[in-house]
This record gives C-alpha cells, structure tokens and sequence, in this order.
C-alpha cells in the first residue's frame, strides 16, 4: 500500500518518438554541473552493466583547428 502512495504523486508526459524539443528543453535548464554529473551517472550505470568493476577515467583530447581565411 505504500508503494501506491509514493507513485501517486508523479507526472506522466507523453510526447511523440520523435519530439526532442522536450529533451533539449529539459536539458538547457540544467546547470552545467547537474549535466555533467548525469553524465557520469549514466556512465557508471552503463560500466556496471558491462560487468566493470572500476569506471575508466575520460580522456581529454584537444584539437587545434587551423582557421584559413
């Protein structure tokens, strides 16, 4: 029964497959910080589910691009 209760209170959207107007709005909302830390969130989910134990560190790459005019 308590269950329920909790689960009353949540909104439900339904929008269609291919509305991303909804996704980039959510998104842009968010504070730099709370993107990324969805981002390691989901990366952590996606490493535990590949059976890793540790999640690898992120690579930072820089490119430099040669603007010619």
């Amino acid at each position: 029964m308590e269950n329920r209760s909790l689960h009353r209170n949540l909104a439900v959207h339904i929008i269609k497959k291919n509305d991303n107007t909804s996704d980039l709005q959510f998104w842009q909302q968010k504070t730099p910080q709370e993107r990324i830390n969805a981002v390691e969130f989901l990366r952590s989910q996606y490493y535990s589910l590949c059976g890793c134990t540790t999640i690898p560190r992120i690579t930072r790459i820089i490119q430099f691009r040669v603007h010619h005019s």
